[in-house]
């Protein structure tokens, strides 16, 4: 089993990440700016307080894991940079941790062939979510630039239903996939696929 950090552990995507993580036997070390928030104990889990917009807090909590998987991101749709800022913190902090996923979005690229309903809802929601979209194509962006094993993981709309156990995969994200993403069905492909070099330097699109 596996040492991974999950950043952004007390949000509702990273809560289902460490919840699988350690149903699977992981030992997770939780981070956030208030990791206490999560509620949860376990022998194999360790909270760690950091801010990933603080210069240097992810210094100390970051080397010596297997993988990093972050979490982070905005609570609304103005201006941020906290995915392609917060991401540089983790690149610089990761020490000789090469395996890094971060969570994306679908919303960002209409995959080829998509028909004109959902080219038109593509456009709509990327006009709403204009700002943090932009963001996250700066997170990918960067992390193209590294050398590190990383993966941008692109749900459509989370939702907290059950896992179905068969999600609908696109590697390199150029076919469409379903409307929705249960969380828990998220976090179970990502921990499923740390050691699938077929996704690494790569997005993934992934539904229920």
């Amino acid at each position: 089993m596996a040492t991974i950090a999950v950043i952004g552990a007390t949000g509702r995507t990273g809560r289902a990440l460490v919840e699988r993580a350690l149903e699977t036997g992981h030992h997770v070390t939780a981070i956030a700016r208030r990791p206490e928030a999560l509620g949860l104990r376990h022998a194999r889990l360790t909270p760690r307080a950091a801010d990933v917009l603080r210069p240097g807090d992810l210094a100390a909590a970051l080397p010596g894991h297997d993988a990093v998987v972050s979490a982070i991101g905005s609570t609304g749709r103005g201006l941020t940079t906290v995915y392609s800022a917060g991401t540089a913190a983790v690149v610089e902090a990761m020490g000789a941790c090469r395996r890094l996923v971060v969570v994306s979005s679908a919303g960002l690229e209409t995959p080829p062939g998509a028909g004109p309903a959902t080219r038109l809802a593509g456009r709509l929601l990327h006009h709403v979510m204009r700002h943090p979209y932009a963001d996250m194509l700066r997170m990918e962006r960067l992390l193209a630039g590294t050398d590190l094993d990383w993966t941008a993981v692109r749900p459509t709309g989370l939702t907290d239903a059950p896992a179905t156990g068969r999600p609908r995969v696109s590697v390199g994200a150029t076919e469409r996939v379903g409307n929705r993403t249960s969380r828990a069905e998220l976090a179970a492909y990502i921990l499923d696929h740390l050691d699938d070099p077929a996704t690494y330097r790569t997005a993934v699109a992934i539904s229920s």
